[in-house]
């Protein structure tokens, strides 16, 4: 027999029952044996009084298990004694009760709990049955002795199950606020981790892609004698972009994963967008992947689809980039992967499929969290929870999702409710170019040395002119000397964080309150970007980022603001 191993609350519980029992023994136990007038009823009063009051301080010379396993014993010997004695006024289902309730606190042992259960049980059942056929005849009182006895019974049967509940919530309320605390530290520890990694993981992305782009400028002008280096150079810069996109991917599979289990995951909203653009997107996304491993990926989309539909395009995103992501991982290199898109009934169906070396058997738990069937090859790459939070996210817009296996083929099919959307009112924005963003001014704060040379790089591809801070104090000071026309802030940095400068920009009394600000973070959790928009952000980008997004987001604020200025 085992006592539960969290910390003493046990032992004070069975410390508490031993002495309540004593009493309850000396005196109401008393207070029955005279009204019965039997001596043995004497004696097993008076014995578990002095035992239970001796109990408490046994412990450390027979040890906490055998003392338990004596309480127990005794006990239960004291149900059928007094089961048999009194017959039915005993109310033996009461002691039956607190007995079943005080071993599921004192004993862990699943297995010896359960045998402690059954044997009472089967000790109620025994008696009931002596009470039907009368195989022991139980001693005989007056009625006013019965009544008197019925009450003392019922007294010591309340008081028992009494202390036991009330000891089975305390457990119960002080679990919850171990597991919200324990709840809370997880979720810090996820935000500051998420942070820390997405921070220097932006740097090595915008350094991958300015690498990738010098590279290709440079293939069109090397001599052809430099060629065969240039292009060794090339693959080693796509391998380093590939890498980070996977890291990030990984990152973002174990932060949804932790918000779906909080139930922190956004709500499901029902908008109206392309899912073609939203596919296309999501492909267009894993080129520098496909175009590493030489796999090439076939979309085939049904003409009868309607051009728009409702859904939640956040969430159809990622369950899309899951699979595609999934299919181009694992597809053998120099080989196809279709994509599929068709029209079932009242049904989308998005299927993909790929040459994988996966067997029926595997895909019987590949929906599973944290199980990967990823070859070596591939084992770095793979978390096992991408499809786990798949499924999650496909099940929460009412979609379905299967995995099938046909010879040397994989194929995911995902169904989803088919309701048609109508055409937004989009804004077009036009090429960037230089000359057209060249007087801007952007004021980036921003404490990490690497991640200032992307946002430079990114930012002066437009021909604005970046500005930089690193810290919200600094740039309140360098607002006094420069006006520019926009602004992006990391969320967290030292001396003043992005929320603390967001109410301090707002506040101030000048033109540089109505300047955009865009919060640029590692910030996953919604109610943190809620935060930073309350603050006076205009616009949240996700760390880590890819040039074009950062690109896109500071054209999407630029042009805004040439409508708005002063005519002269």
């Amino acid at each position: 027999m085992k006592i539960a191993a969290y910390s003493d609350k046990p032992v004070s519980f069975f410390n508490t029952l031993c002495l309540l029992l004593a009493v309850l023994s000396l005196t109401l136990g008393m207070a029955v044996f005279y009204l019965i007038d039997f001596a043995p009823a004497f004696y097993l009063e008076l014995f578990v009084g002095v035992l239970f009051f001796c109990l408490p301080f046994l412990h450390h010379r027979i040890g906490v298990d055998n003392v338990i396993l004596i309480f127990f014993v005794v006990l239960d010997a004291a149900l059928v004694f007094y089961g048999i004695v009194l017959g039915p006024v005993s109310e033996i289902h009461l002691l039956a009760a607190f007995l079943m309730g005080a071993s599921d606190l004192l004993i862990t042992s699943r297995k010896l709990r359960n045998l402690f259960w059954a044997y009472v049980g089967l000790m109620v059942v025994l008696l009931e049955v002596n009470y039907s056929y009368h195989l022991f005849t139980p001693i005989t009182f007056s009625k006013s002795s019965m009544l008197a006895i019925r009450l003392i019974v019922v007294l010591t049967g309340t008081a028992l199950n009494g202390i036991m509940l009330y000891f089975y919530i305390k457990q119960v309320r002080t679990m919850m606020a171990e597991q919200k605390k324990a709840s809370e530290a997880k979720t810090k520890y996820l935000r500051e981790t998420n942070h820390e990694i997405r921070t220097p993981l932006t740097s090595i992305m915008g350094i991958a892609e300015g690498l990738n782009e010098h590279v290709a400028k440079l293939e069109k002008v090397v001599r052809p004698a430099d060629r065969d280096l240039v292009a060794a150079i090339r693959k080693e810069t796509e391998h380093l972009q590939v890498a980070s996109l996977l890291i990030r991917e990984i990152i973002n599979n174990q932060l949804d994963l932790a918000k779906i289990e909080e139930n922190q995951f956004n709500e499901v909203k029902n908008e109206s967008f392309s899912l073609r653009e939203c596919i296309n997107e999501c492909i267009q996304m894993l080129r520098p992947i496909t175009s590493s491993r030489n796999i090439s990926i076939q979309l085939h989309y049904d003409a009868r689809l309607p051009e728009y539909i409702l859904s939640d395009s956040t969430i159809l995103s990622k369950i899309i980039n899951n699979l595609a992501s999934n299919a181009v991982k694992y597809a053998v290199k120099n080989s196809d992967v279709q994509f599929n898109v068709s029209k079932a009934g009242d049904h989308i169906h998005i299927e993909t499929q790929n040459d994988s070396s996966l067997n029926p058997e595997q895909l019987q738990d590949i929906f599973l969290p944290f199980v990967s069937h990823a070859s070596k090859e591939h084992m770095a790459e793979s978390t096992g929870l991408g499809l786990a939070i798949t499924k999650q996210l496909v099940e929460k817009i009412n979609g379905t999702i299967s995995a099938t296996n046909t010879g040397a083929t994989t194929s995911f099919l995902l169904a989803l409710p088919l309701k048609a959307g109508f055409r937004m009112q989009e804004k077009v924005y036009p090429e960037p170019e230089k000359e057209m963003y060249q007087d801007y001014i952007i004021l980036v704060l921003e404490d990490d040395k690497l991640n200032q040379a992307a946002f430079g790089a990114a930012i002066k591809s437009l021909g604005p002119t970046p500005f930089f801070a690193e810290n919200g104090m600094e740039a309140l000071e360098l607002l006094k000397k420069i006006t520019p026309d926009l602004i992006i802030t990391d969320g967290k940095m030292p001396v003043m964080d992005g929320k603390n400068f967001l109410l301090a920009l707002r506040a101030a009394g000048d033109a540089t309150r109505h300047i955009p600000a865009i919060v640029s973070s590692g910030e996953t959790f919604l109610q943190e970007q809620e935060e930073f928009m309350a603050a006076g952000a205009t616009d949240f980008l996700l760390k880590p980022f890819t040039r074009r997004q950062l690109v896109d987001m500071v054209r999407k604020h630029l042009p805004g603001i040439k409508l708005m200025e002063p005519l002269a």
